[in-house]
């Protein structure tokens, strides 16, 4: 079946946030500010969410977890539990932004590859350090689209200058662990436009 796949932008630098219609509920893919009330108009009367997948946990993806947890009863999923240091609270302060909301991973996934199912799809989750110590992609093999957060971007890659940064590592994961996905997948990142697979195999200067 083809799945409905909306995509919310916003918070404090333009963050996508992505609603994923599933067999048994909904999932959503990062929290931006502002997604908890877009998701709760967005969900049918008798519908739920049940999962939040977190790419990683910079703050401009997670500034609304704590709400969306606390509104829908989901289930935070990230590779690391949260901590201040992960959602660069320092830089935040230093950038002038209010502190992210504290919020509880429910599910630390930890830094091997895993096949799962959330609200009734199978999702592949494919953790790729470089941009964070605790990035993850999230694949959903019967619908050919990858959740990606700031791992790759059309025409680029995340930036490395944070703390953990390493671009060689970046690269290294998207050619293991992204590259070898069929090259129709849609590729739905962080920030800016979809792409695919195929696109970034043939144009990304990062990859190529």
């Amino acid at each position: 079946m083809s799945r409905k796949i909306q995509v919310y932008t916003g918070g404090s630098v333009g963050c996508n946030g992505y609603l994923i219609q599933g067999n048994d509920g909904y999932v959503a893919v990062d929290a931006p500010l502002g997604m908890a009330d877009w998701v709760c108009h967005q969900l049918p009367a008798d519908a739920k969410l049940t999962h939040l997948l977190l790419t990683h946990q910079h703050f401009d993806h997670v500034e609304g977890a704590a709400e969306l947890q606390r509104r829908t009863g989901c289930t935070i999923h990230a590779v690391a539990p949260y901590s201040k240091a992960l959602t660069l609270e320092e830089a935040v302060g230093a950038w002038g932004l209010p502190p992210v909301e504290p919020y509880t991973v429910d599910d630390v996934l930890g830094t091997a590859p895993r096949k799962t199912n959330w609200a009734g799809m199978e999702w592949q989750v494919l953790p790729i350090a470089g941009h964070a110590t605790d990035g993850a992609a999230y694949y959903l093999a019967e619908e050919d689209e990858v959740f990606v957060g700031d791992i790759l971007f059309a025409g680029s890659v995340g930036r490395t200058d944070f703390p953990g940064g390493s671009m060689s590592t970046l690269v290294r994961g998207i050619r293991e662990h992204l590259m070898p996905l069929p090259p129709h997948t849609t590729v739905n990142s962080g920030h800016g436009p979809a792409s695919s697979i195929g696109e970034e195999q043939l144009n990304n200067p990062y990859i190529c």
